[in-house]
């Protein structure tokens, strides 16, 4: 009997000792319950996903073909405002409203006193030598920097 108990204690050592290290099927049957309905969250949320994004592109490919229409509609204006400033066109309108072309004797000069008749531009300025290129960056940021601090004492601003 001792023997019997000692087996008996050794086999409940060994299942107590499986019980905690295995999940109940209690626990298994939950853990793949929780696996599976995070299986289906994520599958959810990524066919929400997918379906928005196939909105936004339809959505897209909408805007782009009315884009595509409006260029259109724009390059047959654009079109017509050419046809409409060609000088045949404008001739022929200008015709058809009762006007003629003007010949010499047709045209009349007005006098408008003390109209100035000439512009009194002073002498012109002298050719200068071009100035010579310059040969590394840091002349031209003291170039530049002298330029703008010139432009500032005139009160211009760049």
């Amino acid at each position: 009997m001792s023997s019997n108990k000692q087996n008996s204690k050794r086999q409940s050592k060994k299942e107590k000792r499986r019980n905690r290290f295995w999940l109940t099927e209690a626990q298994a049957a939950l853990s793949w319950a929780i696996i599976l309905a995070l299986g289906a969250l994520l599958g959810t949320i990524y066919l929400y996903q997918a379906s928005r994004i196939a909105g936004v592109g339809r959505h897209v490919q909408e805007l782009q073909n009315e884009l595509d229409d409006v260029k259109r509609v724009n390059a047959e204006l654009e079109r017509e405002i050419a046809e409409g400033q060609s000088l045949d066109q404008l001739q022929a309108a200008a015709e058809s409203m009762g006007f003629v072309r003007a010949q010499p004797e047709d045209i009349e000069y007005l006098v408008v006193p003390d109209y100035p008749t000439a512009i009194n531009q002073g002498p012109l300025p002298e050719m200068s030598e071009p100035p010579q290129p310059i040969e590394t960056i840091w002349e031209a940021l003291v170039i530049t920097f002298q330029n703008s601090i010139n432009d500032l004492a005139i009160g211009e601003s760049p």
